[in-house]
């Protein structure tokens, strides 16, 4: 058995294990994304051939365009396969893998303006649906799967993994989320004459194209808005509830589990202007 045969054998696993709801689709997704890229970067090489030089290399070539957590994210996923070949007697030992060093180092978020660049120039479709997850803290998967008929109007929530065909990855992600009035606004502008079971929201790749392509060729485009995605609405979200609210609140609404380090370590952001503002509220007396 070669790599790209595998992958199909592992995916097809994957995917009866989302029908029986033990993993969320959109994990079997962007597995069969990553394997995708996986197949096509290492070829077809026999799985009893495959060795520590074939990741190196394969490491070594996406580190030319691809930042040590995305190349992270694929040796995880080519280890979760070839565990699987293990177990199931397809492959006597998997080889060993290559360190990729993710740096640990809280990025600044980009000021506001620059998130406002785009909520305002881009056109409404995309505009809106960033804005709507800056202002709930949704993730773009969660916003892509979105119906009219996941809104409760008397409490003035969206339901997230309420509907058998919407799981969810954990069931802390399963989860009601109160809308601003800006948020319900938008809300309703896009779901007015909406079948009950139509998506709202343009899907997560369509948004990340868009907004990149609306930054090139934009004159007037903020340097600090270069590499901004659809997830840091989410990020942006987060910082603004932490600087005010307890973190426990703030799980609730993102959909982490009580106590969980992912918060804080992956969400949780600062601006300079927060900086600033912390240094200059410093004072004896």
């Amino acid at each position: 058995m070669n790599l790209p045969d595998l992958f199909t054998t592992w995916l097809a696993h994957r995917a009866r294990m989302a029908e029986l709801g033990l993993i969320a689709w959109s994990t079997h997704g962007n597995q069969s994304d990553i394997a995708g890229r996986l197949a096509r970067g290492l070829g077809p090489v026999d799985l009893a051939g495959l060795r520590k030089s074939h990741l190196e290399l394969y490491v070594g070539t996406r580190r030319q365009t691809c930042r040590p957590i995305t190349v992270a994210a694929e040796l995880n996923v080519l280890r979760q396969a070839l565990n699987w070949a293990v177990d199931e007697g397809l492959l006597a030992q998997r080889p060993r893998f290559p360190v990729v060093s993710v740096p640990n180092v809280e990025k600044p978020l980009p000021a506001d303006d620059d998130y406002a660049w785009y909520l305002r120039t881009m056109p409404p479709a995309h505009g809106d649906a960033l804005q709507f997850m800056l202002l709930t803290g949704l993730s773009p998967h969660e916003l892509s799967r979105l119906q009219p008929r996941d809104f409760d109007s008397v409490t003035g929530e969206v339901a997230i993994g309420g509907r058998p065909d919407f799981a969810v990855k954990q069931p802390s992600r399963r989860r009601r989320v109160p809308l601003n009035r800006a948020a319900e606004t938008i809300w309703i502008k896009w779901t007015i004459g909406l079948p009950a079971d139509r998506l709202v929201f343009p899907q997560p790749g369509t948004l990340q194209k868009a907004m990149r392509r609306h930054y090139l060729a934009r004159s007037d485009a903020p340097a600090g808005a270069d590499g901004l995605t659809p997830k840091m609405m989410r990020k942006w979200f987060a910082s603004k509830v932490a600087s005010e609210h307890s973190e426990a609140v703030l799980q609730r609404l993102l959909g982490h589990a009580p106590g969980s380090p992912i918060t804080r370590k992956h969400y949780v952001r600062s601006t300079d202007d927060q900086l600033g503002a912390a240094v200059n509220g410093v004072r004896l007396g």
